[in-house]
């Protein structure tokens, strides 16, 4: 439809050009009437504390002393109403620790109302909340599941209050999917990116398709000054509606988990190692027990593809499995040396088996053997691997490793005895790349070095 308008715009005549423009604009009328009364303005009271030292008296003498306030601050979002019983969707940061919620709706006419609401689920992963109207309605509300096919470049509207204002509808794309976000400590994955506005106050309201459907709802905005500057996310429809069923049933949130991680195999790291290809993702861990441990995944796979979609990077991993649910079972094609294998297996659960797997701590290391050696200035001595002792300031690999890292193998070539110790460094040059598979903190890892 897009694509049929913009070419009566550029080569019909002055009628066909205002029809056009006369039909998108009844699309952009239609979808704001049809929305406007389930989008809610979202206001909140939190308690917050802070702890002051203030100068106490006793006995004529002034000492420091602790007090704790309590106060009580304001905060503003959006909401759409999901189900006709009055259950609304916004952001769990706009609603987190609130002792008190109220929404206001807006009618067709704009006649607005006021309702108490209370938060009744939350995804924190989403960064979603479920609130219920402190009414059984029938409220208007909209249909999340309608507009879960979003594309690059299709015209969205952003509805929200943002600001405290009234309700606001703004217009652009969508400009990205599958974005990562950073926010406060966390990362968010599979957004929407549009460049609709979003401002402070849009947060929880929905991004609607111009049929009025929602396609995701606003969550945040890049900017370097904490305004609008052309890049908002949202929270895609397609995995709030996988959430909501289990959101408004009152259940836990359960999501799929495999147990590895992944590093990109870059092109020189791939060739020391003897690897035929950098299109794919060399496994980085395997945790103990997990569903991937059970099927045989070892550590230096290769991970080509995961129900037949290339897999390239960790994050490629994760997008396959956030949305799906513990016991789904998923195909993955992996390469060992030379053989090509397909590996079928059930997820195990999210934040409940990855926990199991943690508290089962590292397997016991080997005894101190004999075996010594110095190796571009840096001191190594067979502990279960080559143990690096010291490290000179002058030598090429300062700055990459560090005393007490445990180097397992050497382009390949595994360090699993003293006698191993040589073999692995010879024939390795920084000029031409290493790769070492270490333990460092605990943590397994592969790193690349290459210095002429």
């Amino acid at each position: 439809m897009k694509l049929l308008l913009l070419l009566a715009l550029l080569l019909s005549p002055a009628a066909a050009r205002a029809q056009a423009l006369a039909e998108l604009q009844r699309a952009y009328n239609s979808a704001a009437a049809k929305a406007g009364p389930a989008v809610v303005s979202v206001k909140v009271v939190k308690e917050e504390t802070e702890t002051v030292v203030e100068p106490d008296y006793y006995f004529g003498y002034m000492v420091p002393s602790e007090k704790l306030y309590r106060y009580h601050s304001a905060g503003l979002g959006s909401g759409v109403i999901v189900d006709k019983r009055g259950y609304v969707l916004t952001n769990l940061h706009v609603v987190e620790d609130a002792v008190k919620i109220r929404l206001v709706t807006q009618n067709a006419k704009g006649v607005e109302k006021e309702w108490m609401a209370s938060a009744v689920a939350a995804d924190p992963a989403l960064d979603l909340a479920l609130l219920k109207i402190d009414d059984d309605g029938p409220f208007p509300w909209l249909d999340l599941s309608a507009g879960a096919g979003a594309r690059v470049g299709d015209l969205v509207l952003a509805v929200g209050y943002p600001f405290g204002f009234k309700q606001t509808f703004t217009s652009g794309i969508i400009s990205a999917l599958n974005a990562s976000l950073p926010v406060e400590g966390r990362k968010y994955e599979k957004l929407i990116q549009t460049d609709a506005a979003i401002n402070h106050g849009n947060s929880g309201g929905p991004l609607l398709n111009l049929k009025g459907e929602i396609v995701g709802i606003n969550t945040a905005i890049a900017s370097p000054t904490g305004v609008f500057a052309g890049m908002g996310f949202a929270v895609p429809a397609s995995e709030i509606k996988r959430v909501l069923p289990d959101l408004l049933a009152g259940r836990p949130i359960k999501r799929g988990w495999l147990g590895v991680s992944l590093l990109h195999l870059e092109p020189y790291m791939a060739a020391r190692l003897g690897l035929p290809s950098t299109d794919s993702a060399i496994v980085n861990v395997v945790a103990p027990g997990s569903p991937a441990d059970r099927a045989g995944i070892r550590r230096g796979d290769l991970l080509l593809t995961c129900d037949g979609d290339p897999i390239e990077t960790n994050e490629d991993l994760f997008l396959k499995t956030f949305s799906r649910r513990p016991g789904d079972e998923i195909e993955l094609v992996l390469r060992r040396k030379a053989k090509k294998m397909t590996v079928r297996l059930k997820l195990g659960e999210r934040g409940v088996d990855d926990r199991k797997a943690a508290s089962a701590g590292p397997r016991a290391r080997a005894a101190r053997e004999q075996g010594e050696l110095q190796w571009e200035g840096v001191g190594f001595v067979y502990d279960d691997g080559a143990l690096v002792t010291g490290l000179s300031q002058k030598s090429r690999l300062a700055g990459y490793l560090r005393r007490g890292d445990r180097i397992r193998a050497v382009n390949g070539r595994a360090v699993d005895s003293p006698r191993d110790l040589k073999k692995a460094f010879a024939g390795a040059s920084l000029a031409e790349g290493v790769v070492f598979d270490l333990l460092r903190d605990g943590e397994a890892t592969y790193l690349s070095v290459q210095s002429r």
